[in-house]
């Protein structure tokens, strides 16, 4: 018996409900009445709000154990994260599918529940993630050719439209749930690429984090929280001399690993990974492509640099009014606001 079963009901499972049934009954549950699909829908958005906080208790053994034995009040305050950052750090956005596609990690997922009738689990996550590897190219391939076709006004000399065509497609970003931290975190992976094909003219910068205060405040911290673990993983990550096939393995490690610890944060450290991995595999293919000359090269890797630095936001004029960090140096425009490293 539990003292308070209520997050369970939320999520419509038992109460000896696994690690991947409450995993796979939030994502179904919570697909259905995210924000993105429901605009204006109060009753939409409480639901979404209750599994998130159902979800980010529930998979997490400690708190798992406490809310058992105590009930809701026994959780931490500062435990919370924003529903919308919850489930941003585990499926990421629909609305970013034309630059991320879907997460690897969900796609394995997704694989693992076909092999179900094999009772080795070193079989079932073999035969998953072969699956899941052919499943990627087709995303990698995709992507790339979204990408040659986003950067070719820059290549053609129309740059002034480019920038604000990208400046206006990050600000329509910026409004979907956790769009601020997905932002940051292609942004940063770009600008990245871009400087080593550029010699390292293109810098990623220091950032100062804003803490926001009034109605997106609490939304806001969630964010920069994960946005200073994307920092962080990308930087780990930024090895120029790695083959496409060692990220690729880097990105397998984490997604197994993954399976032996569902925490939210594990999620997103390895979805960082696997925007990393895809954001290298889309640059080399647009940035070492023999069937072009180099300057066209060269005009690419500009273009990336731009398209990074619009999406990270922080620079004038693409800062967006609840951008989540500032550049070193620059001034906090917003009065209701301070930042701290």
């Amino acid at each position: 018996m539990v003292r308070d079963s209520a997050f369970y009901a939320i999520l419509d499972i038992n109460v000896d409900a696994s690690d991947i049934q409450i995993k796979k009954a939030y994502y179904q549950k919570a697909t259905e009445v995210h924000p993105d699909k429901n605009h204006g829908d109060p009753k939409a958005a409480e639901d979404f709000i209750a599994l998130g906080e159902a979800y980010q208790v529930l998979i997490d053994p400690e708190k798992r154990g406490w809310y058992n034995k105590h009930g809701k009040l026994c959780i931490p305050q500062d435990f919370w994260l924003h529903s919308y950052c919850v489930y941003g750090m585990v499926y990421g956005s629909q609305c970013f599918k034309d630059y991320i596609g879907e997460f690897a990690s969900t796609t394995f997922l997704s694989c693992l529940e076909m092999e179900e009738e094999a009772e080795d689990p070193e079989v079932r996550n073999k035969r998953a993630w072969e699956k899941t590897q052919k499943l990627l190219e087709e995303r990698h391939e995709k992507l790339t050719k979204i990408m040659i076709d986003r950067i070719q006004p820059y290549v053609d000399g129309h740059i002034d439209e480019f920038e604000k065509l990208v400046d206006s497609e990050a600000r329509r970003l910026s409004t979907a749930a956790f769009g601020e931290c997905l932002l940051h975190t292609l942004g940063i992976a770009y600008m990245t690429k871009a400087a080593n094909e550029l010699k390292g003219k293109e810098e990623c910068g220091r950032t100062k984090w804003i803490k926001v205060n009034g109605p997106k405040g609490f939304e806001m911290r969630s964010q920069i929280h994960a946005a200073k673990e994307s920092e962080r993983t990308v930087g780990r990550l930024d090895r120029t001399n790695q083959s496409q096939h060692d990220k690729e393995g880097d990105l397998r490690l984490h997604i197994f690993s993954y399976l032996n610890n569902w925490r939210i944060d594990n999620a997103w450290s390895t979805n960082v990974v696997d925007i990393d991995t895809i954001s290298s595999y889309i640059c080399k293919a647009i940035l070492k492509d023999s069937t072009v000359s180099k300057d066209v090269l060269r005009l690419r890797a500009e273009a990336l640099a731009k398209l990074g630095k619009i999406f990270k936001g922080a620079n004038p004029p693409y800062r967006r009014e609840y951008n989540i960090c500032l550049e070193d140096g620059q001034q906090n425009e917003n009065e209701d606001s301070d930042y701290s490293d």
